[in-house]
């Protein structure tokens, strides 16, 4: 496996970064790993991977019993998570965390050993074993329908840990803290903290620095409780100084994450407003403008109309 090794300055995160991009095998997106803290790493698209490329990021933890990653990426990749695995330690992955139910973070939890202990939120695993569970991946175009990746043989691939509001998995410098908060982009979403690294992976409740992809349709999510479930995570994780974002392909600052939760609600208050006075979706979507606080937050016309008319729907 080819690779290129350089340092990166992160200067917003304050610190120095190894990043190690790998070519991936044959039509895959080439993958780049980001060590974060000690044991540490981010594995994202390349920078020069458009769209979603190979899925969200996943973090890779290498402590004392072995190796826990956060998201599995799309479909097809488990063998280059493992490769790149492989360039950090030899250790086994003995454990893997799903921050919520979409293909693309979950897609390749088949491609491990099924000795693996999968965790996830109760609802996360409610979707996944669900006969009528949709993971997403009609929505951007794949074929892997009603969470297959769980049915039959692999139902030995579904979450073997869950939890309601928060778990500890592991102790000392080992140890991960996860959270549940509320409704979101699903009803599953959780935050998982590296407590000695001081970092957070935000999943999709804050996959970069732009409005979210709210799956109401299929998984319970929430325009109208996505801000307030933000809230309920700056005031209840503390002493965390990097976030690893969802898909964002460099990792980012705990006061981005904060910035975010302003962002969203500044639309959620616009809205809300523009309801009361008796305005329609189309003059809400037509008036918005970005807060110039928050002009480095992307905010597409789509994304802006499907939040907006979440919002006057009460969903």
């Amino acid at each position: 496996m080819k690779r290129s090794i350089y340092l990166a300055g992160l200067t917003a995160l304050g610190l120095i970064a190894t990043m190690v991009t790998f070519e991936a095998r044959q039509d895959r997106a080439s993958l780049t790993v980001h060590e974060i803290a000690d044991n540490l790493y981010m594995l994202a698209n390349a920078p020069s991977v458009e769209g979603m490329g190979g899925g969200g990021n996943t973090a890779i933890f290498v402590t004392d019993g072995g190796v826990t990653l956060v998201d599995t990426k799309i479909k097809g990749y488990g063998q280059d998570i493992l490769a790149a695995v492989r360039e950090l330690t030899d250790k086994p992955v003995t454990t893997i965390i799903n921050t919520h139910t979409h293909w693309d973070h979950s897609g390749s939890n088949p491609e491990f050993p099924d000795s693996v202990n999968f965790v996830a939120h109760e609802n996360t695993r409610g979707h996944m074993a669900s006969q009528d569970c949709d993971d997403g991946a009609g929505f951007q175009g794949g074929s892997i329908k009603n969470c297959e990746s769980f049915t039959g043989a692999n139902v030995t691939y579904l979450p073997k840990t869950t939890f309601s509001d928060t778990l500890t998995l592991f102790s000392g410098a080992d140890q991960i803290d996860l959270y549940y908060f509320g409704r979101g982009h699903t009803d599953g979403d959780i935050f998982v903290v590296f407590r000695a690294a001081r970092v957070m992976h935000s999943g999709d409740m804050f996959a970069r620095r732009g409005l979210p992809f709210l799956d109401v349709p299929n998984s319970n999510g929430s325009a109208v409780e996505f801000g307030e479930t933000l809230k309920r995570a700056i005031s209840g994780i503390s002493n965390v100084d990097t976030v690893i974002p969802g898909h964002n392909p460099i990792p980012l600052p705990w006061n981005d994450f904060v910035k975010y939760e302003g962002f969203y609600n500044d639309l959620v208050m616009k809205a809300q407003q523009g309801k009361a006075a008796g305005r329609s979706v189309d003059d809400v979507v037509s008036s918005y403008r970005v807060p110039s606080e928050y002009s480095n937050y992307a905010a597409p016309e789509d994304r802006v109309r499907a939040t907006v008319q979440y919002l006057f729907d009460g969903q």
